[in-house]
């Protein structure tokens, strides 16, 4: 099974919130969809689902058009923020919903609901109203109720955004046990660059209703195809320079580029750098404990630079420090 989206633009109360996206995701895939509120992420998966008409483009289903099906039709379940429980039904009656809608007949759909109970850990807990259930067990419910209707596809509209980290973390471990068990495809809306790269396979970074980068979760955090992208997925320095004949040369490093003649920064991770053994210009500026590292900011030139370096260095403020930077691991980027 492979699901895609081609060129698709969909406008919500004039405003066009999609612009000519291009996404996939195929069978026994976790893919998140990462970027922050407003870039077209829900928007995306809600076309997906039906619940919104593309303006142009198409959505396919092992290649045949499936934009024009009615949502029921179409194999994809989706879970939202909210969840949308029904409040007048117990647990198990939630999550049979789907069957029942199905025709299938009670015995059969209140089995099948106990065994997802089993499976999303709260098999005892089937007549409980849905006004008895914590926060963390609601999730649990719509997931098992969403995997009832036995989808194609299973999209997630940040659905642990309401809980705690513990929560989140247990969610997230859950929903992973889960998809390795049942092999489904399934999409996760999330705007935490931290759970992304926890839990996909791969990971499709969305700004102003575009895809503007898919790739494995290791290729984006290290060569991030321009500096939003870098940016949301953590600080970084940069250094102004130029390329000139195969060299990136600088106030401060010179090392070899493959690169086009022409102006470029320099970005380097946290941990591309590291403190020399000796004395030198870049002054501490900020030092901030994180138990077993600290992330510590050093100046000159006015030049910015951040380290994470082992809690045992010997860290004062003001004091003037040397670094090595790993030059294989800097990316350039185009600048003016």
């Amino acid at each position: 099974m492979k699901l895609e989206c081609q060129k698709l633009c969909v406008s919500y109360n004039h405003t066009e919130m999609l612009h000519s996206a291009d996404f996939s995701v195929h069978d026994g895939e976790l893919v998140s969809l990462l970027g922050p509120s407003g870039c077209g992420k829900s928007t995306l998966l809600k076309t997906i689902a039906g619940l919104l008409p593309p303006d142009k483009g198409d959505i396919l289903m092992d290649g045949k058009s499936i934009h024009q099906l009615p949502p029921y039709q179409r194999r994809t379940v989706i879970v939202f923020q909210d969840l949308r429980l029904f409040p007048n039904m117990n647990v198990e009656e939630n999550i049979a919903f789907p069957l029942k809608i199905q025709g299938v007949n009670t015995e059969t759909r209140l089995k099948e609901a106990r065994k997802l109970l089993e499976k999303v850990q709260l098999g005892d807990l089937g007549k409980r109203k849905i006004s008895q259930m914590s926060g963390g067990q609601l999730q649990r419910v719509a997931l098992a109720r969403a995997l009832a209707a036995k989808p194609k596809v299973l999209l997630l509209d940040e659905p642990f955004s309401s809980l705690d980290e513990s929560l989140r973390q247990n969610m997230r471990n859950l929903v992973v046990q889960l998809h390795k068990e049942l092999g489904i495809a399934t999409v996760l809306v999330t705007h935490n660059p931290q759970e992304a790269l926890m839990i996909s396979d791969r990971i499709s970074v969305m700004f102003d209703g575009k895809i503007v980068q898919d790739d494995l979760a290791r290729s984006l955090y290290q060569a991030p195809v321009n500096q939003s992208v870098a940016d949301y997925f953590g600080e970084a320095s940069y250094i102004e320079g130029r390329v000139v004949n195969g060299f990136f040369e600088s106030r401060v490093i010179s090392f070899p580029a493959t690169h086009p003649d022409g102006n470029y920064k320099a970005m380097f991770r946290p941990t591309a750098l590291r403190l020399g053994s000796e004395q030198g210009e870049y002054e501490i500026t900020r030092i901030e404990f994180l138990g077993e590292h600290c992330h510590i900011t050093l100046q000159y030139l006015g030049i910015r630079l951040l380290l994470s370096v082992s809690t045992s260095e010997d860290l004062q403020m003001g004091r003037k420090v040397s670094v090595e930077f790993d030059t294989t691991r800097a990316v350039l980027f185009k600048n003016g």
